[in-house]
């Protein structure tokens, strides 16, 4: 057993706090409170998760499931409200509950070899009939009064019909009624699920509101996550390097049965690392989880009922005391201290986003990468490269948005080809026009432009495609650098979007022949590759392409790559020359990949594979950013303008990113490293570690293993990886159902940032120009 004890109490009664991310530095403040008084060897470690923040991403199951509707213990359940059915959170009488429309979608795990019971706690608004469906089976339907104060409804689901694994339960209602705007079935108060047995009584159900309490023991006070035996709660987690598992746990009562804890990860056997008979008194252990590091894992803390306990429930007359409450005091794991690294301020920054490359094209991805590239490897090498960075969207425009904004597609809503960027969603350009900075852009991609709304907070804005210019690498960067030798004796900010590995991929003739020498006379032709693409991703596609082809297509856009790596290449020599290179933050970074048939289809803009949404991104600041550096942390490029602004040492900018700077250094963040992304309205996808989940617009779901699978060929069994499934489906459905996205992980919800949906007005103009890169419209 990996366990070392230590006498002084935990002061953890604040860890609470520690995941409010609303105000990410006080609540780190007082979550490391609890270790100042500390005298042993762990005083000086930093909280990494907290447990207790965290509680309402637990499974809970106090014999049985139990899901607390009304609550933030929901969403991990409902994928978060998104269109599983699920509506307003209200309060009805001295309940919280959920309305539900005449579908209610519930995604839940069992290990159970058994019939499932299942009670509902429910009141009628519009119906008083139920028919329930479990993993696409129908179970037989249900009647009930109409209308009334809450109700139990109690229903079987015979053991062949449950999984090992993830389970999908429908809830079909006979009606409905206009409750405001809604249509309102039933409001939901919980759901319970318990294997073997039907639900016994409910006196004390393990409500969400009542669980986190203060609690007295042997004299002491802690704030505590209070359960009753037999309870187990789940939290699933991605463990980080050197981390140890610490708690206290008491009981109320002299009798307090056993406790443990179990850490299973994913793909491994459950070990349990704690085992305690209890009294009335604290216990307080760390226990190392360095076996399990990198791995996604469930740790649960289980209480046992000893033979001599019982509980109060409403079937129970004999009059037996209620034995008291089990108390876990602000279970947490912790890592080692890690302090930011004193760094210089870039003086300037230039921000290049290279327009349709995707990461294993480059060498700093891909070292078997056949393009040459010396520029971009040499800048990576000297810098700190992101090996997992996720774009938030597979086209432009919303990606583009993005890593301006440092915002969620969902949030600033410029997802549709007619779509605008509002005027209340603050750029990073306005964001360093404030701060004294002179602002140029230099965007070659026609979505970027100001009939979207990307002109905002420019000193210099330029639109290659809409004034008619050359969008060629050489052009773009020969403009950028006058602008900045105009600018060098003042700090700037240049914007550089370059269009060349974008269709058409046209290349001088020079660079062609470096990765296909052929006398070729097939169909693809540089100027005709925008239709070619655009045809050929059609279902049914009008266009098909043969090996040859395809080969020629590749070595069109890998010579574009390389073409303007060279161009680069005497944009970087111009910055040393002026002696601004090593004072200027240098970031690298892309918008989307291209795909070339390896999902039966081409191009971008119409799948959710890596191939298009996995980017580099990598940054360069000597003395600032470490050389050479790798992270393998997913992270998303929405965090670029959180991270400018830290390198710079400017006041933060409102954003739903986070620097990235704080990884670097090995600090913890405020919240799982999980990288989000969307397609239009109909996916969603969430990326940690080398797991990769996919959820379809109808609630049908993929997962992947990136390590083992990088192309994605094989999609995997989802109750094959139960855990990882689990830590993935959990923190997705969080995510979903957040307000506010810059505090997505935690359990009470503010408005967020907002901003107005706004349409753009298209032209016959600016819908050729759009025509002219292969954007269909």
């Amino acid at each position: 057993m990996r366990l070392k004890r230590f006498a002084s109490a935990l002061l953890f009664s604040v860890l609470a706090a520690a995941c409010d991310c609303s105000s990410d530095a006080s609540s780190a403040t007082e979550a490391q409170a609890g270790l100042e008084s500390r005298t042993d060897e762990f005083r000086d470690h930093r909280v990494h998760t907290d447990f207790q923040s965290l509680l309402h991403l637990a499974d809970v199951d106090r014999e049985g499931l139990f899901i607390d509707f009304g609550t933030p213990a929901e969403s991990k359940y409902t994928v978060g409200g998104w269109r599983s059915g699920w509506g307003s959170q209200v309060a009805e009488g001295d309940r919280t509950a959920t309305f539900v429309g005449r579908r209610g979608r519930v995604y839940f795990h069992s290990a159970a070899d058994a019939d499932l019971h299942v009670r509902l706690r429910l009141r009628p608004h519009g119906t008083g009939a139920l028919t329930p469906w479990f993993n696409n089976e129908q179970l037989t339907s249900l009647h009930f009064p109409a209308s009334g104060d809450f109700r139990n409804v109690d229903f079987v689901v015979p053991k062949n019909k449950v999984r090992r694994g993830e389970n999908y339960l429908l809830l079909t209602f006979g009606g409905a009624t206009k409750v405001g705007e809604e249509d309102v079935s039933v409001a939901m108060d919980w759901i319970r699920i318990r294997a073997g047995q039907p639900p016994g009584g409910e006196q004390a159900l393990p409500d969400y509101e009542t669980l986190i309490s203060n609690v007295r023991i042997d004299g002491e006070d802690r704030t505590s996550i209070a359960v009753r035996s037999p309870t187990t709660l789940s939290w699933h987690v991605l463990i980080p390097e050197q981390a140890h598992l610490s708690f206290g746990v008491g009981a109320e009562s002299q009798s307090g049965g056993v406790v443990r804890a179990v850490v299973t990860p994913e793909g491994g056997p459950p070990t349990e690392i704690y085992r305690q008979s209890l009294g009335a008194n604290w216990h307080n252990a760390v226990t190392d989880l360095t076996e399990f590091a990198g791995k996604t894992a469930r740790i649960q803390l289980i209480t046992e009922a000893t033979t001599t306990e019982s509980r109060t429930t409403e079937a129970d007359t004999s009059g037996h005391a209620d034995t008291g409450r089990i108390a876990w005091s602000t279970p947490a794991l912790l890592v080692p201290p890690a302090e930011p690294q004193e760094r210089e301020h870039g003086k300037n920054v230039v921000v290049l986003l290279i327009d349709t490359l995707r990461a294993e094209k480059l060498r700093a991805y891909n070292p078997r990468s056949r393009v040459e590239t010396p520029v971009l490897d040499k800048i990576a090498a000297e810098g700190t490269v992101f090996e997992l960075a996720q774009a938030p969207e597979n086209w432009t425009k919303p990606s583009v948005a993005s890593v301006l904004t440092g915002l969620y597609p969902l949030t600033h809503g410029a997802k549709e080809s007619e779509s605008r960027l509002p005027k209340e969603a603050l750029l990073l350009s306005e964001h360093l026009k404030a701060e004294g900075f002179a602002t140029g852009s230099f965007i070659a991609n026609g979505y970027v432009s100001d009939r979207f709304g990307f002109d905002q907070g420019w000193d210099h804005y330029t639109n290659y495609i809409r004034e008619g210019k050359s969008t060629e690498a050489e052009h773009v960067f020969g403009e950028a650098m006058e602008w900045i030798e105009g600018h060098q004796g003042e700090r700037f900010f240049a914007y550089i979007q370059t269009i060349d590995p974008h269709v058409p991929y046209d290349p001088p003739a020079a660079y062609l022949r470096m990765y296909d020498d052929r006398h070729y006379d097939g169909q693809v032709r540089p100027r005709k590759t925008p239709e070619l693409l655009e045809q050929a991703k059609r279902n049914p596609p009008q266009v098909t392409f043969s090996a040859s082809d395809r080969r020629r297509l590749e070595a069109l856009h890998d010579a574009e790559i390389t073409q303007h790596d060279h161009h680069l290449g005497t944009f970087v020599n111009r910055m040393k020359e002026l002696e601004l290179w090593d004072n200027t933050l240098f970031v690298v970074v892309s918008d989307h990949g291209e795909e070339f048939g390896e999902h039966g289809s081409w191009g971008h803009g119409h799948s959710v594979y890596q191939e298009l949404l996995h980017v580099p991104l990598f940054a360069r600041l000597p003395d600032s950013i470490p050389a050479g550096r790798r992270i393998k942390d997913a992270v998303t490029t929405l965090d670029v303008p959180a991270t400018v602004v830290d390198l710079l040492g400017v006041s933060p900018m409102p954003t739903e990113g986070e620097s990235l700077m704080d990884l670097v250094d090995g600090i913890p963040s405020s919240r799982p490293r999980i990288a989000f992304s969307d397609f239009l309205h109909d996916r969603r996808v969430a990326v940690s570690g080398h797991w990769k989940f996919i959820l379809r617009g109808n609630l049908t779901a993929s997962m992947f293993d990136l390590r083992k699978d990088p192309q994605e060929v094989d999609q995997l069994d989802l109750n094959v990886h139960p855990i990882a499934q689990r830590f993935l489906r959990i923190h997705l459905g969080q995510y979903l159902g957040a307000s506010d996205r810059a505090n997505w992980i935690a359990a009470e919800q503010g408005p967020g940032i907002r901003v107005d949906q706004q349409a753009a007005e298209m032209d016959d103009a600016i819908r050729a120009q759009l025509r002219a890169l292969g954007y269909a419209n």
